[in-house]
């Protein structure tokens, strides 16, 4: 599916309210069809595909909400957005809140802004499309995915202008007193082969470079903002995700380095897509948390990976919810790819020697015992994969006492 030949149904028992949008549309590309009430779409529903529903709340016998959790039962798949003067209304709210609808479009709307999310919305259907039904029903049945952290896009923007504007991207980077704390652990740490302290920012991103300096605040901003509501499930543990991650992206960097010590860019890739491998745990355990607490007592009970038992409870796994949402975000594709391929490797013609760095990083993070989800079991490694890194018994003793030193450098308690 393309945003071009995307089908969409618009609901609103106002026939003025109908005719407007249906002028509104006429200038796109989209197959759009207009009915008045609630029986009626869910009638064309059960006969004909749609991608994409605009209903408005209040409408007469079947309102908004009901229909919203009808077709979520019914037709998990489509995306649901909600057309109402009553963006405020508690019941309102509750639906987005419980994962009924995606998105409120406020009335009176303005028409560039409807557009836009519409267009949204479909881009994200057009994406959910390249995975399994299973998938597409999970995605839909969650609040809103969450949006790119401001920091992250702000820090971006100082990288996008003419000129680099290092000091800006400073001041941003130093109002967030956690962020500032990281950066600086990261830019001191042994991985970075410094031999001078670094204690300003300016002088962190110097040394980490702008790719690496806007990851570390993707990362730090979204495991930042579950930490303040962690969800509270069995299985799942917000300080041994991090400390995961961080082992996770030290390997990838160490392991990338030995074969290639002189591609620093590539070494920066694999650090990067280490640091976000697993980022479709948060969406997990944030948007679904019975399932993944199922799902983390699955494994544990049958001696299981936990990536298997989720496929078993979920449909799906973490991995994929975190390639999506890296695709959503418009990340880079070697991030996508590892995300998606770091249970599972595969070929992959962008970056394919940080696709199999990250993998096997996530491996030996496990085996060196900076897993979580308390996950037990003795882990299988692609025997191909293990014999392009030339890994000896004296290479993984060294890999571990690095690993050893930065994850408790950079974990220690503040």
């Amino acid at each position: 599916m393309t945003e071009d030949c995307a089908k969409i149904l618009f609901v609103d028992d106002e026939e003025v309210i109908l005719k407007l949008l249906q002028v509104l549309m006429e200038g796109e590309n989209w197959d759009c069809h207009f009915v008045d009430n609630a029986a009626e779409a869910l009638s064309r529903l059960e006969k004909e595909p749609f991608d994409l529903l605009v209903s408005d709340v209040a409408m007469p016998e079947m309102d908004g909400i009901q229909l919203m959790t009808t077709v979520k039962e019914k037709h998990p798949a489509i995306i649901r957005l909600f057309l109402t003067a009553f963006s405020k209304d508690e019941k309102v709210i509750e639906a987005l809140s419980e994962g009924y609808t995606q998105q409120i479009i406020p009335k009176p709307w303005i028409d560039q802004e409807i557009k836009e999310i519409i267009r949204s919305a479909l881009r994200q259907r057009a994406q959910q499309k390249k995975y399994c039904p299973e998938f597409q029903a999970l995605i839909n049945s969650a609040p809103l995915l969450p949006a790119l952290p401001e920091n992250y896009s702000r820090v971006q923007g100082c990288i996008m202008a003419d000129e680099v504007d290092i000091e800006k991207m400073a001041v941003i980077i130093g109002q967030d007193v956690a962020l500032s704390s990281a950066m600086l652990h990261w830019s001191n740490s042994a991985l970075f082969g410094q031999r001078f302290r670094v204690d300003t920012i300016k002088k962190a991103i110097v040394v980490l470079g702008t790719d690496i300096v806007t990851n570390l605040i993707l990362s730090e901003s979204i495991t930042e903002s579950l930490a303040k509501t962690p969800p509270q499930i069995e299985g799942f543990d917000l300080n041994k995700f991090k400390s995961h991650s961080i082992a996770t992206a030290t390997l990838a960097r160490l392991l990338t380095k030995s074969l290639h010590s002189s591609d620093v860019e590539l070494q920066d890739r694999a650090f990067i897509a280490g640091l976000l491998h697993d980022m479709g745990k948060l969406v997990a355990a944030s948007n679904f948390g019975e399932k993944f607490s199922a799902a983390a007592k699955h494994a544990e009970q049958q001696n299981r990976s936990f990536y298997e038992a989720e496929l078993q409870i979920l449909g799906t796994s973490h991995a994929e919810l975190g390639s999506f949402l890296a695709e959503w975000w418009a990340l880079p594709h070697f991030i996508v790819t590892a995300i998606d391929a770091h249970h599972k490797p595969t070929s992959s013609p962008i970056d394919p020697e940080v696709v199999e760095a990250v993998y096997l990083a996530n491996q030996l993070s496990y085996r060196f015992g900076f897993g979580c989800n308390g996950e037990q079991i003795e882990r299988e490694i692609d025997e191909t994969i293990w014999g392009n890194f030339f890994l000896t018994d004296e290479g993984l003793e060294i890999l571990q006492v690095e690993t050893d030193s930065i994850v408790s450098t950079l974990c220690a308690p503040s």
